[in-house]
């Protein structure tokens, strides 16, 4: 804002001198505020190749966003978040540190920075710096992706299941209409034993969320422990009818492929 109040100030006293040296003021301000924007331009070129469904050409525009070294925090932390949908977490750190690491920006930028670089953390192996940015975040910050993220880390790391179950409840409690926060609290009710808890949640995920793989991997879960086998079958098999799997998708294709290897009773053990 205040770039533009000393443009305006520049250009009333331009006109004030003469006519022609304020339309040359004009034209240098017009190209300034262009060259200023363009990773405006970039992002927002990013955002539709997104929402197109192409991920790559998303990832290139918001590169060239980010190269410009005048991309706002927003336009950052959106390409340090494509950047870990598609299997790059360690150049996702880079970017979420230099957002982290930034005087000039805002705690609430900076915290969810550290979240998502939690999870890059944990990507990359580091289970207990992505741990700690959690906590840590976590103590102050307190938001619907704090409760789905510290949730899959503590189920990821196989935390007591007294710790993990009070966790997830307290989750689904804050944010019943959160996928990842619902598939947490499934996953807590299936350790605990809770499968009749675990069913009416992942029914409503599938629902509610009918290409969440994660619902359907459960519910087949949920389905096998509870002696109807017909029902896992069906829900795993509906896998690769209905979702596409990420790199952030927290079933693997390992444990989908052996949980339908033993559901058609052939041997885990290749």
């Amino acid at each position: 804002m205040m770039k533009f109040i000393l443009i305006a100030i520049v250009l009333f006293l331009a006109f004030q001198i003469n006519v022609i040296l304020g339309c040359a003021a004009v034209v240098i301000a017009l190209c300034f505020i262009l060259y200023w924007n363009i990773p405006f331009f970039y992002a927002r070129s990013g955002n539709k190749a997104f929402s197109e469904g192409n991920q790559k050409k998303a990832v290139e525009l918001y590169e060239k966003a980010y190269k410009t070294g005048r991309a706002s925090a927003d336009t950052m932390l959106t390409y340090g978040i494509l950047l870990l949908r598609n299997a790059k977490p360690q150049e996702a750190v880079t970017v979420f540190n230099l957002i982290v690491m930034n005087a000039s920006y805002k705690n609430e930028i900076k915290n969810k920075a550290k979240q998502y670089r939690s999870l890059a953390y944990y990507k990359l192996g580091n289970t207990e710096d992505a741990l700690e940015d959690a906590e840590a975040v976590f103590e102050s910050y307190k938001n619907t992706l704090g409760y789905s993220l510290l949730g899959y880390l503590k189920i990821a790391l196989n935390k007591p299941i007294d710790e993990i179950y009070a966790f997830c409840k307290e989750a689904y409690e804050y944010n019943s209409d959160d996928r990842d926060i619902c598939d947490n609290m499934a996953v807590a009710c299936i350790r605990s034993g809770e499968l009749d808890k675990a069913k009416e949640i992942v029914d409503e995920m599938i629902e509610k969320f009918p290409t969440f793989t994660e619902a359907y991997y459960h519910g087949a879960v949920v389905s096998l422990k509870s002696g109807d086998r017909e029902k896992a079958k069906e829900l795993i098999n509906l896998i690769d009818e209905k979702c596409k799997r990420t790199y952030l998708t927290t079933v693997s294709e390992e444990e989908i492929e052996s949980l339908k290897k033993e559901l058609n009773g052939e041997s885990t053990n290749d």
